[in-house]
């Protein structure tokens, strides 16, 4: 009994300590304030302190890296240099592309192996802190980078489709009206979320609501996260 009882006392403070950290984000930025720093959410969603890069090697190399590329004046070379040679970011393939180490954007530049929304959050995290102008915009299941009015995509090294190049590739998706233009930062947060409950969602369906309830509150009008929402209560 004593190490049935330990194991108990065990799953007990893990789903404290998980309902603590959703606690702390919903708390910190949910409701409906402003816009998030993607810099601060990469840390939140890995329970650490928001200056968990303050120390971070590869991050802060990178950041010099990046600065020493752009003096010789082409921004996009300098992000994509950054991204796929210095940094080395592989496409972790389509079986992994959702995974926790895939979405993560911290577990991405240590793995070096990313999925289109870790990639492009860690892209996102390098244009916050230097103040490039760099945008996710959303297609049915699949996100990509814009800078200005270039497409970047993060699976194929920053690989350039138009618009038009898009809408019929992924024409056969669910299109919700809300695709096809810049996401705000709260916005890709609630599809990061709504990614991150989808990964409990057969096996912890009640893990996975905590992760869509973050969603909702950044991303309302998402219309998959009701709907798995929906299909999570169902599994109760």
């Amino acid at each position: 009994m004593g190490k049935v009882e330990s194991l108990k006392k065990s799953i007990f403070f893990l789903a404290v300590i998980f309902a603590l950290a959703t606690a702390v984000l919903y708390g910190l930025w949910g409701g409906k304030g402003g816009e998030v720093s993607y810099v601060d959410m990469a840390c939140g969603f890995e329970d650490l302190p928001l200056n968990c890069l303050e120390g971070n090697k590869d991050w802060n190399d990178g950041l010099a890296f990046f600065k020493e590329e752009l003096k010789k004046g082409d921004t996009l070379d300098a992000l994509k240099n950054l991204l796929w040679i210095y940094w080395g970011i592989e496409f972790a393939g389509e079986k992994n592309a959702t995974l926790e180490n895939s979405i993560l954007p911290l577990r991405v530049l240590k793995r070096k192996e990313s999925g289109c929304m870790g990639l492009a959050w860690l892209a996102l995290m390098v244009g916050e802190v230097t103040g490039m102008p760099l945008k996710a915009v959303m297609v049915p299941g699949h996100v990509f980078l814009r800078y200005k009015n270039i497409n970047l995509e993060p699976n194929r090294k920053g690989y350039f489709y138009s618009d038009n190049e898009y809408r019929e590739k992924y024409r056969n998706g669910t299109w919700t009206g809300l695709e096809m233009r810049p996401l705000t930062s709260r916005e890709f947060m609630g599809l990061a979320a709504f990614n991150r409950g989808n990964i409990y969602l057969e096996e912890s369906p009640q893990k996975a609501l905590k992760w869509y309830r973050l969603a909702e509150t950044f991303f309302e009008s998402f219309p998959g996260i009701k709907a798995n929402q929906n299909y999570a209560k169902s599994k109760l």
